[in-house]
């Protein structure tokens, strides 16, 4: 994570937080991926937070920022650090990404209380990432049988 949000978001010196209680200035993002093993990724980012990270990787001033501008770039952090992220946990595995999502009121489509999280202070509020990985219902063999 720590390395997506350096080399494309410009930021540095993040440090560990604790994860914070939901709150209403949050943006929650949610996307599955199909894989061996499949699963689910989620990201919990304080809104000022994903505003000041959209600011900077559009190079724009956060005031100029529309909501679009805020929301696309959020949902594409997502997808870049699900990706890094299963890169390094599954690295010899192919992994398909579905469409990042925004989440009303942090609802959540998987189970969020067995995923391994990680938490961050970016300067202007948190960043929470939560993966969850399945047991694959049947083997690859079975699931492409006919």
């Amino acid at each position: 994570m720590a390395e997506v949000l350096e080399s494309m978001f410009f930021l540095e010196g993040l440090s560990e937080a604790a994860e914070p209680a939901p709150e209403a200035e949050t943006v929650t993002v949610q996307l599955t991926f199909d894989g061996d093993p499949p699963g689910c990724f989620q990201m919990r980012l304080a809104r000022p937070a994903a505003n000041t990270i959209a600011a900077d990787f559009l190079g724009e001033d956060a005031e100029s920022l529309t909501a679009q501008q805020s929301t696309d770039v959020t949902l594409e952090l997502a997808n870049m650090i699900c990706g890094a992220v299963l890169s390094r946990i599954e690295s010899v595995a192919t992994f398909r990404l579905g469409g990042p999502q925004i989440l009303a009121d942090g609802t959540s489509q998987h189970g969020p209380d067995e995923a391994t999280r990680y938490t961050v202070e970016t300067g202007s509020g948190t960043l929470t990432v939560a993966i969850q990985m399945e047991t694959p219902r049947c083997s690859p063999t079975e699931r492409y049988a006919s």
